[in-house]
């Protein structure tokens, strides 16, 4: 099964709303999505992956802010969080870097979102590929489990 139909029977699953936008242009990057899309970079997802010591949290915000790895210390109880690697990141979660669902968390390993990100009515994140974005609305990932939390530096 392709990584699209992966995240959409996935999202189907959660009962999230959302449509499916396929653009020409990859979107791995926060800046290729927000080009390939026409939409701010405010309003792009970025699904983040930390780690240590084989424990996992999922970060969730948007592509014009930067994870504080100090704030997330403090709420995480990691002392010294890094990026999972691409390879660790499709052993867990089964998708590319740059085609992580804002919900591929659900069942695996805790979420945290930006507070911020649920003042906007939508944002697109990855659909299961970098050539695909779900417009949803941010609150459903609060609905499914992701905490509300200051993240940025």
């Amino acid at each position: 099964m392709d990584s699209v139909k992966k995240a959409m029977l996935l999202m189907k699953e959660l009962g999230i709303e959302g449509d499916v936008i396929k653009h020409q242009s990859s979107g791995k990057s926060s800046i290729e999505a927000s080009e390939a899309l026409g939409v701010p970079l405010s309003r792009i997802l970025k699904s983040l992956v930390f780690t240590e010591k084989g424990e996992y949290i999922f970060v969730i915000t948007t592509g014009d802010r930067r994870v504080s790895v100090k704030k997330l210390r403090l709420f995480s109880g990691m002392k010294r969080p890094r990026m999972a690697t691409p390879e660790e990141i499709f052993s867990i979660l089964g998708y590319e870097p740059g085609g992580v669902p804002p919900f591929a968390f659900y069942g695996i390993m805790p979420c945290y979102i930006e507070k911020a990100v649920l003042m906007l009515d939508w944002v697109i994140g990855s659909a299961g590929s970098e050539y695909a974005g779900i417009k949803l609305k941010p609150y459903d990932l609060v609905k499914i489990g992701c905490r509300p939390h200051d993240l940025s530096e």
